[in-house]
């Protein structure tokens, strides 16, 4: 099967006009034309329907069907295209997090400095959401992910690294810096400031409010963790944190949540199921599995 038929046709799918798809790729109406036709013989399969008198196309049931494998295939091919780029420059490509990465890789770059690791690995930032689909999507080799639940599914493996409770901040003088502890219900008059909806935070912050069956008051969303303490140190507003986002140097007041139960920040390391590990990941990822986190 050639693999620039499944572009043109995966193309059509999107356009579901053949001038425009000729256009996209600088070729001739006709050469798409051909696409099609080459890939309906060897699937023994009519996949479109065309109304000449229309100018119009529909696709048949075979022809829907085929689009979404179409779709996994050109996607799995740009994944290895993508892995062994990797592997030929003898990269790592591992996807941190913020948090993770400016409470807890310090430490490890240490570790991977030590062992000669360091300089293969290149690093990128995002949310874990985000993250996530990024290796699934095979741009990522490996990842330090967050999340409220083990990740379970079945394109990817995942091992536990760590727990961390997620505790409320807010500035010293705030009244409630003395208390020590509090339930969530209890800050329902408050004001929120939050990672935005690429980070977990957001899950376990939705799920605190429906247990606590309050809708608190949320007033302005980052993706920048060091700019939310610096407005909660401020008095701006309060925070819901994981404790790896937490340093014993931070001009905050930090507060256990009482509820039970409460979600948690686990800190997993992720990678595709169906991929052939190297011998340069395997070495990072024992070394990330003997880390302290």
């Amino acid at each position: 099967m050639n693999i620039r038929d499944l572009h043109y046709y995966n193309r059509l799918c999107q356009d579901k006009n053949f001038t425009k798809v000729a256009r996209f790729f600088k070729v001739s109406q006709p050469t798409i034309t051909a696409a099609i036709q080459r890939l309906e013989k060897e699937l023994d399969a009519q996949l479109i329907i065309r109304d000449q008198s229309h100018n119009a196309l529909t696709f048949t049931d075979c022809g829907k069907q085929f689009a979404q494998h179409a779709t996994q295939m050109l996607q799995e091919l740009k994944t290895a295209q993508l892995e062994i780029s990797a592997i030929k420059h003898e990269r790592v490509r591992l996807g941190l997090p913020p948090i993770i990465g400016s409470a807890l890789f310090p430490a490890l770059s240490a570790r991977l400095s030590q062992n000669n690791l360091l300089g293969h690995l290149d690093t990128h930032e995002d949310g874990s959401k985000s993250l996530l689909n990024q290796l699934k999507n095979g741009q990522l080799d490996l990842a330090l992910l967050g999340s409220t639940t083990p990740i379970q599914d079945d394109q990817l493996s995942a091992c536990l690294l760590a727990r961390k409770p997620f505790k409320v901040i807010t500035s010293p003088a705030h009244p409630l810096a003395k208390n020590g502890s509090i339930r969530f219900n209890a800050l329902v008059q408050e004001s929120f400031i939050q990672l935005n909806e690429r980070f977990v935070h957001s899950i376990a912050f939705n799920q605190l409010s429906r247990q606590a069956q309050i809708k608190p008051k949320l007033i302005y969303q980052t993706n920048d963790v060091q700019i939310i303490k610096g407005m909660v140190a401020k008095g701006v507003g309060i925070s819901l944190l994981s404790a790896a986002a937490l340093l014993p140097q931070d001009p905050v007041a930090v507060l256990t949540l009482r509820d039970q139960p409460q979600p948690e920040f686990l800190i997993q390391l992720v990678y595709r199921s169906n991929h052939l590990l190297t011998n340069l990941q395997q070495e990072m990822i024992q070394l990330f599995m003997q880390e302290n986190f």
